[in-house]
């Protein structure tokens, strides 16, 4: 519950209380009440019922800092400049030049 239902639930309460202070509870009236309470269910919980988003992102850098370094050396020996895609595209394969034309751009 937010805050500011919790604060109109008391407000609720605390009225309903005041304009039927005598009234007699029985312990029958109680435990029924109780079982309706528990028969509600859980609250509603957050999107992120366990992580908050800062955490999440900082329990994921690591991995994406190692990913990146993966990537980074894997393409370093691939020499790959816009030149050479261009010509390696026109010279080799004329399929893929219309396959990365229709997938890349």
């Amino acid at each position: 519950m937010n805050p500011i239902d919790d604060i109109k639930l008391e407000k609720r309460l605390i009225k309903a209380y005041q304009t039927n202070p005598e009234i007699d509870i029985s312990p029958i009236w109680q435990q029924n009440m109780m079982r309706t309470i528990r028969g509600l269910g859980p609250l509603k919980q957050d999107i992120f019922p366990g992580l908050p988003f800062q955490e999440l992102v900082w329990k994921m850098a690591p991995a994406l800092c190692i990913l990146l370094v993966i990537l980074i050396t894997g393409m370093i020996p691939m020499d790959l400049s816009f030149e050479s895609l261009i010509s390696d595209s026109f010279i080799d394969d004329p399929v893929a030049i219309i396959y990365n034309g229709i997938f890349w751009g």
